[in-house]
């Protein structure tokens, strides 16, 4: 009685061979692979120290997409959605994947950021638009007056 692995052996071989009959192909092929990205840190952005010390000592008070627009505004790339997830993290105001896969896509932000697809992938980088941009400056100005504010008292 053959043993388990002895099975394995011939369920493979005659996988193959039907794989051969059907497809035509002599070897199974595999899906190409992708380039592995790190994911962006909170280092990688390039936000002024006065501003990310601000930023962080208001963090509560920023809503999430205006903190995604502030780190859109200040990457020099694109970002993922596991990028934007890292780095609000590491702010200590992670930003969910759902509601990053929800809320975000909402009419009333529509026009603030565009989304490119990944190659290869069914993921997608997303980048600032000109309203967008515009929007995470007037937050950002908001962030510094409460800053100055706070210091001249």
């Amino acid at each position: 009685m053959p043993d388990l692995e002895e099975k394995l052996v011939e369920f493979e071989r005659r996988l193959l061979k039907l794989e051969q009959e059907i497809f035509g192909r002599t070897k199974a092929t595999a899906k190409p692979s992708l380039p592995e990205q790190d994911p962006q840190k909170l280092e990688d952005l390039k936000i002024p120290s006065d501003v990310l010390l601000a930023l962080r000592e208001q963090i509560r008070r920023v809503g999430f997409m205006n903190l995604i627009l502030i780190l859109l505004h200040f990457t020099s790339s694109s970002l993922s959605y596991s990028d934007m997830m890292s780095i609000s993290k590491e702010l200590k105001k992670p930003v969910s994947y759902e509601w990053l896969n929800t809320e975000f896509h909402r009419k009333k932000y529509s026009g603030l950021v565009r989304s490119e697809p990944i190659p290869g992938s069914q993921e997608r980088t997303y980048s600032l638009n000109e309203p967008g941009r515009k929007r995470a400056e007037r937050v950002l100005a908001g962030i510094k007056a409460v800053e100055k504010q706070a210091n001249d008292a």
